[in-house]
């Protein structure tokens, strides 16, 4: 299992590496450029790998998509072949004491101490097996300094943020209230919020709950640019962008006007806040129906002084680059989490405070489990790599609900603003509605 997930690892990290050379139409000159950096970047900060490994990787990525790039697995692996355990162990104390050491100075002084031969031990397999023992996590690429542009196309860069969001009384206790957060992406080139939400908290399933919806109406952007945030720098969350052929770039620390565009939005959104404080919504439901009246007809579908005021909606509509859409079942596997769990004497496992039903043939075993944070009622069981069975949860706690809901409606005053926008979007969508039926109309007459 544990060989598994860092052959994982290291196929997200081969997919991070070779993703600017992923990119459609680029130039051959930007192509070349583009390689050299990367390979000048490896031999300073390791490990160092050769032109020819690169075209390698992109070829098996091609070919084969992330699991391509998984390192084969050997059939003496986990046997020391290349370095002595003595000098593991030594290698081991060093990183230890010093965790900032790179592998090239950990390699330095085993030479110098006499340790090692000189060139005896590459950069490669030292830290693979310093990996492999846990004592370091997936190298770190610098980041350079963003330079302020617009994309040429329509879902060429998406760009997220997060911001505070008004109170509203807490679900759990509605005697108090509690805060909300509002999640948005946004399109570089066209400025259209490919979808947008407020939630009742800050962790990492908002973030995919709402990438996932962006994608089902816009499509599959080729690159991402999330800021420094733990949920947007989270494995999980880029492990997903890699399975879907998504580049994840993130910001330069302490650089928030790197991402202007969503920065802007996020302020334009102060509109709503202000206005939704007369609705005074009291349920998150509430909250989030006016918020879609607002973004539809408050920005996506209003005048852009940017965008020689047309209107984000018709900019996006207008592009003609083809969009990249993935079924239902791609999307849903590619946030699916995974863990490992070893199957108890009853036949069952525990995840996130729920009990699931593996049954008798995996007793003492452990296993992964692949699951969907926010549908848990049953999940994957994966054994030697291969998808066994579906685990259904067992009912044990019948009062658990991931979502918030309550009846309480009354509203004791409105926004006239907000009732207009949603006036207005009603009856957009009523026109999109009688036109597209009139054109099926004038199609079967003239059959």
């Amino acid at each position: 299992m544990e060989q598994t997930k860092i052959a994982r690892q290291i196929a997200q990290e081969r997919f991070e590496l070779i993703a600017p050379l992923l990119e459609p139409d680029i130039e051959p000159a930007e192509r070349s450029a583009r390689r050299k950096r990367i390979l000048e970047r490896q031999q300073l900060l390791g490990p160092p790998i050769s032109e020819r490994t690169l075209r390698r990787y992109i070829q098996n990525y091609r070919e084969k998509g992330l699991q391509g790039l998984e390192p084969k697995t050997r059939r003496d692996q986990g046997e020391l072949r290349e370095i002595s355990r003595d000098v593991l162990e030594d290698a081991k104390v060093l990183k230890a004491e010093l965790p900032q050491r790179s592998i090239r100075q950990i390699l330095e002084i085993l030479e110098v101490e006499g340790k090692i031969a000189p060139g005896s031990v590459s950069h490669t397999t030292l830290g693979r097996h310093l990996r492999q023992s846990g004592f370091m996590g997936l190298p770190k690429t610098p980041k350079n300094g963003f330079r302020r542009f617009q994309k040429e196309y329509r879902n060429q860069l998406w760009q997220v943020d997060l911001k505070y969001g008004p109170f509203i009384p807490d679900p759990r206790n509605p005697k108090k209230n509690c805060r909300t957060y509002l999640l948005a992406f946004i399109d570089d080139h066209t400025r259209l919020v490919t979808h947008g939400q407020f939630y009742l908290d800050q962790s990492l399933p908002i973030l995919e709950d709402c990438f996932r919806k962006a994608i089902l109406k816009r499509g599959v952007p080729d690159n991402v640019y999330v800021d420094n945030g733990k949920i947007f720098v989270s494995r999980w969350f880029r492990m997903a962008c890699a399975r879907l052929n998504i580049r994840h770039k993130a910001t330069a620390p302490f650089s928030p006007e790197a991402k202007g565009k969503i920065e802007r939005f996020m302020g334009t959104a102060d509109t709503f806040v202000n206005e939704v404080g007369l609705l005074k919504p009291r349920t998150l439901k509430e909250l989030n129906d006016a918020f879609l009246s607002w973004l539809e007809e408050g920005y996506n579908h209003k005048p852009h002084s940017s965008l020689n005021n047309r209107t984000p909606a018709s900019v996006f509509a207008g592009d003609t680059r083809k969009l990249r859409f993935v079924s239902p079942e791609e999307l849903r596997d590619a946030f699916l989490w995974e863990e490992t769990r070893k199957v108890d004497k009853t036949g069952c496992i525990k995840l996130n405070g729920l009990v699931f039903d593996v049954g008798p043939d995996f007793v003492g075993r452990k296993v992964d489990v692949r699951f969907d944070p926010l549908d848990l009622d049953a999940v994957e069981i994966w054994f030697n790599g291969q998808k066994a069975k579906l685990a259904q949860e067992l009912k044990i706690n019948a009062d658990r609900e991931w979502k918030s809901d309550t009846t309480e409606t009354s509203v004791p005053t409105e926004s006239r603003y907000l009732k207009a926008l949603a006036r207005k979007e009603q009856e957009r969508r009523e026109r999109q509605r009688k036109a597209i039926s009139f054109h099926r109309l004038e199609e079967d007459s003239d059959v």
